[in-house]
Protein backbone atom coordinates (compact mmCIF):
# COMPACT_ATOMS: atom_id res chain seq x y z
CA UNK A 1 0.00 0.00 0.00
CA UNK A 2 1.32 3.09 -0.63
CA UNK A 3 0.99 6.21 1.52
CA UNK A 4 -0.13 9.70 0.68
CA UNK A 5 -0.58 13.36 2.39
CA UNK A 6 -0.52 16.39 1.51
CA UNK A 7 2.71 18.21 -0.21
CA UNK A 8 5.08 19.88 2.21
CA UNK A 9 5.33 23.12 1.61
CA UNK A 10 1.62 23.10 0.78
CA UNK A 11 0.99 24.09 -2.82
CA UNK A 12 -1.71 24.06 -5.07
CA UNK A 13 -2.48 21.53 -7.83
CA UNK A 14 -2.39 24.25 -10.90
CA UNK A 15 -5.04 21.24 -13.07
CA UNK A 16 -7.07 20.24 -10.50
CA UNK A 17 -7.33 23.04 -8.20
CA UNK A 18 -6.92 21.59 -4.86
CA UNK A 19 -3.55 20.92 -2.80
CA UNK A 20 -0.80 18.46 -4.19
CA UNK A 21 -0.52 15.12 -2.91
CA UNK A 22 2.62 13.16 -2.51
CA UNK A 23 3.78 10.23 -1.57
CA UNK A 24 6.19 7.86 0.08
CA UNK A 25 9.94 9.17 0.39
CA UNK A 26 8.36 12.72 -1.09
CA UNK A 27 6.03 12.50 2.04
CA UNK A 28 8.63 11.56 4.45
CA UNK A 29 10.98 14.25 3.71
CA UNK A 30 7.55 17.18 4.03
CA UNK A 31 7.38 15.58 7.60
CA UNK A 32 11.04 16.16 8.05
CA UNK A 33 11.23 19.70 7.08
CA UNK A 34 8.05 20.37 9.35
CA UNK A 35 9.81 18.96 12.64
CA UNK A 36 13.14 20.86 11.61
CA UNK A 37 11.08 23.87 10.97
CA UNK A 38 8.78 24.03 13.47
CA UNK A 39 10.03 25.15 17.66
CA UNK A 40 8.38 23.49 20.60
CA UNK A 41 5.21 25.49 21.86
CA UNK A 42 4.52 26.75 18.28
CA UNK A 43 1.62 24.11 18.00
CA UNK A 44 -0.86 24.65 20.26
CA UNK A 45 -2.46 21.23 20.08
CA UNK A 46 1.12 19.28 19.81
CA UNK A 47 3.14 21.31 21.87
CA UNK A 48 6.43 19.17 22.77
CA UNK A 49 6.54 18.96 18.35
CA UNK A 50 9.39 20.26 16.74
CA UNK A 51 13.19 21.13 17.57
CA UNK A 52 13.66 23.68 20.87
CA UNK A 53 14.54 27.51 20.34
CA UNK A 54 18.10 27.85 20.20
CA UNK A 55 18.57 31.07 19.00
CA UNK A 56 19.19 33.00 22.47
CA UNK A 57 21.52 29.69 23.49
CA UNK A 58 25.15 29.20 24.14
CA UNK A 59 26.04 26.01 22.21
CA UNK A 60 29.06 24.47 24.03
CA UNK A 61 28.30 20.72 23.21
CA UNK A 62 26.87 19.54 19.45
CA UNK A 63 25.64 16.45 20.46
CA UNK A 64 23.34 17.54 22.77
CA UNK A 65 21.36 19.18 19.93
CA UNK A 66 22.34 15.94 17.56
CA UNK A 67 21.03 13.55 19.88
CA UNK A 68 18.21 15.79 20.56
CA UNK A 69 16.77 16.12 16.90
CA UNK A 70 17.72 12.78 16.13
CA UNK A 71 15.20 11.31 18.98
CA UNK A 72 12.37 14.06 18.01
CA UNK A 73 12.39 12.88 14.41
CA UNK A 74 12.48 9.09 15.55
CA UNK A 75 9.27 9.97 17.74
CA UNK A 76 7.38 12.00 15.39
CA UNK A 77 8.58 10.30 12.13
CA UNK A 78 8.87 6.23 12.51
CA UNK A 79 8.89 5.34 9.54
CA UNK A 80 12.03 6.21 8.42
CA UNK A 81 15.53 5.96 9.83
CA UNK A 82 17.78 8.61 10.92
CA UNK A 83 21.38 9.65 11.93
CA UNK A 84 21.81 13.32 12.83
CA UNK A 85 25.61 14.78 12.81
CA UNK A 86 26.43 18.92 13.25
CA UNK A 87 29.51 20.78 13.44
CA UNK A 88 29.58 25.00 14.94
CA UNK A 89 30.96 26.89 12.23
CA UNK A 90 33.33 30.19 12.10
CA UNK A 91 30.47 32.07 12.62
CA UNK A 92 28.75 30.51 15.93
CA UNK A 93 26.34 29.04 13.97
CA UNK A 94 24.86 25.22 14.58
CA UNK A 95 25.41 23.45 10.75
CA UNK A 96 22.94 20.09 11.40
CA UNK A 97 22.83 17.31 8.76
CA UNK A 98 19.87 14.91 9.35
CA UNK A 99 20.58 11.71 6.80
CA UNK A 100 17.95 9.71 6.53
CA UNK A 101 16.60 6.47 4.72
CA UNK A 102 13.02 5.26 3.97
CA UNK A 103 12.24 1.80 2.50
CA UNK A 104 15.82 0.68 2.91
CA UNK A 105 16.74 3.57 0.22
CA UNK A 106 19.23 6.30 1.75
CA UNK A 107 17.89 9.67 0.67
CA UNK A 108 19.59 12.97 0.32
CA UNK A 109 20.72 14.50 3.65
CA UNK A 110 19.02 17.58 4.75
CA UNK A 111 21.04 20.88 5.78
CA UNK A 112 19.63 23.36 8.51
CA UNK A 113 21.49 26.14 10.19
CA UNK A 114 20.20 27.14 13.17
Amino acid sequence: MITQGINFPLAIDPVRGNLVVTSEADLIKGHILSWLQTETNERVMVPNYGRTDSLFTSISNINLITSEFKTGLEKYIPDAQFEVDGTINDQGEAVILVYWSYGELEQNPIKITI
